[in-house]
């Protein structure tokens, strides 16, 4: 009887030391994967968002700056060590695992105003840089139909498009066919007692279109949305990756901390630049 007991208590022991070293394998496991994780060097990612340029002082304001301020900003960015990237590359990154520059910024210019085409193109080209320009379809077809030039309130046509998406310094994405809008909806949100479904049908009817007008029309297909106005639901984001979009531009402000993770690029934060703001300063929250 004491050898039996002897041989239990031996065999507890061994179980109790097993359970000790097991944890203390899993707790050294835990933590050196967290350390590892916490450690792990980002990219460090700011994105501008601009709207409109003219000339007119008159016109400037909130989202409304001059050719010469948007040259002297590209100017002070290159100067202080950024390289220009588009969708593309943030794409081939999270998913091909290419590398972004060293210190990487992405200018964008939201609902594809003709200044993109007429003023900005040629800046971009100049210093060898690149923007993204989000188009809406509804302004691009009636401007397309009416042939109206008139740079302080035209958008770009068709056959600017096109142009522009043939350009290695613009890359076109969808800013929606007919949801830049203020009414019953704001730009893509839910409205109030809309049920899912009916709210799914209505971004694809008008998301989807847009993204078809684009493909016939240029033969490329956008691979981002920027949301009108900034404004969403929670429901926006699963309906528009189920459409195909990799990337999303919202109006939050921050600078994005990419670490190669795909979920990183549906919430991407920009910073609006208004006019009559010191170059400097404007910048300086980017580091």
């Amino acid at each position: 009887m004491i050898i039996k007991i002897r041989h239990i208590k031996i065999a507890l022991i061994a179980v109790f030391a097993a359970i000790v070293i097991f944890a203390a394998i899993s707790f050294s496991h835990h933590f050196f994967k967290s350390e590892t994780a916490s450690t792990k060097p980002v990219v460090r990612l700011p994105i501008i968002m601009y709207h409109q340029i003219l000339k007119d002082k008159k016109t400037w304001g909130t989202y409304v700056i001059s050719p010469e301020d948007f040259e002297k900003d590209l100017i002070y960015l290159l100067e202080n060590g950024y390289t220009t990237i588009d969708i593309q590359d943030l794409i081939d990154f999270a998913y091909n695992e290419k590398e972004l520059p060293e210190k990487p910024i992405m200018i964008t210019f939201d609902d594809g105003y003709l200044t993109s085409k007429v003023y900005i193109l040629p800046i971009l080209e100049k210093y060898n840089s690149k923007a993204v320009v989000s188009i809406v379809g509804e302004f691009t077809d009636k401007f397309t139909d009416n042939n109206d030039k008139g740079l302080s309130y035209a958008h770009l046509s068709w056959d600017d498009v096109k142009e522009l998406v043939n350009s290695p310094n613009i890359e076109i994405q969808n800013h929606s066919y007919a949801m830049h809008k203020i009414s019953k909806r704001k730009g893509i949100s839910k409205m109030r007692g809309e049920d899912s479904e009916d709210y799914r049908k209505a971004l694809n009817n008008d998301i989807l279109h847009m993204q078809s007008l684009v493909e016939k029309n240029t033969g490329y297909r956008p691979t981002a949305f920027t949301y009108p106005f900034g404004s969403v639901s929670k429901e926006a984001q699963p309906i528009l990756r189920d459409m195909g979009f990799l990337a999303l531009l919202t109006c939050n402000e921050g600078v994005n901390m990419l670490s190669g993770d795909k979920e990183e690029l549906f919430s991407l934060k920009r910073y609006n630049r208004p006019y009559g703001i010191n170059r400097e300063k404007f910048f300086s929250k980017l580091e």
